[in-house]
């Protein structure tokens, strides 16, 4: 029944994209896992993931972060790859397919399961620090900041913020020699106390729901379309397009979250 009533509920929203939320300018899509092997929403099959990746070849070019966030160029459909957590099994199954069609991607990497080797979730193993290395080496992959704990950062006062991402920002400057320039909130939940010192700390802020990229678009509430499971190859093109807004209202309804 789940099944049924998610599938009838991502129908409706293609339905509504283009009334609720026309996406105009670059998408950015948001993964999280390859492969994991969860049951989780979050985590797209290698098999999904590689149709997913051979449509995007097909109908639109894939762009770096720094150059969606600007709000693209030309009329050709421009598409943003983005990771949050940082999962081993990223490593594993997307980037050596992303590595050979050169595509590039950005990770937001969440800094203690990295460091310490705690998988975020029972099934979610994180990456290790060379295998980071080995990413960036590549020239193809950015590295954003998500916290060092994965937080929410809602009920947090603005020095527990600070102290979060500085945590974050440090082990990836002693790591790997990156100052992190942007970064994700965790859950893509935005908070008015930590607005200030992300502002301040990095260039650029995402979110997790979708909506239009343009020039017009706050660089720290930048939208981001959420890829799921259950879009398998039917609904992958249609979300790219049109975001599937409808089911996002839908499931932040449920969950009480009521921000940007």
């Amino acid at each position: 029944m789940t099944h049924l009533i998610r599938r009838l509920l991502k129908m409706a929203a293609v339905v509504a994209d283009p009334v609720l939320s026309p996406v105009a300018g670059p998408r950015i899509l948001i993964y999280h896992q390859v492969g994991g092997g969860s049951a989780r929403q979050m985590d797209v099959t290698p098999e999904v993931f590689r149709a997913h990746v051979a449509w995007l070849a097909e109908h639109a070019r894939v762009i770096p972060f720094e150059q969606a966030v600007e709000g693209g160029h030309g009329e050709t459909l421009e598409v943003a790859i983005t990771f949050d957590d940082g999962y081993v099994d990223v490593y594993e199954h997307a980037f050596p397919l992303l590595r050979d069609l050169q595509m590039p991607f950005t990770l937001f990497l969440t800094t203690e399961p990295v460091e310490t080797g705690t998988p975020l979730y029972p099934d979610g193993l994180p990456l290790r620090w060379e295998q980071v290395e080995e990413m960036v080496a590549s020239g193809l992959v950015t590295i954003g900041a998500h916290t060092h704990r994965h937080v929410d950062l809602r009920p947090l006062a603005p020095d527990q913020v600070e102290s979060e991402l500085a945590a974050s920002d440090e082990l990836i400057e002693q790591r790997l020699g990156i100052r992190p320039r942007h970064f994700a909130y965790p859950w893509g939940y935005w908070s008015e106390g930590a607005d200030g010192v992300v502002r301040r700390r990095y260039e650029t802020a995402v979110l997790g729901r979708p909506g239009p990229v343009g020039p017009g678009t706050d660089r720290h509430r930048i939208p981001r379309i959420p890829v799921q499971a259950a879009d398998g190859r039917v609904f992958f093109g249609p979300r790219v397009r049109g975001g599937l807004s409808l089911e996002d209202r839908v499931r932040a309804l449920v969950s009480g979250y009521r921000g940007p």
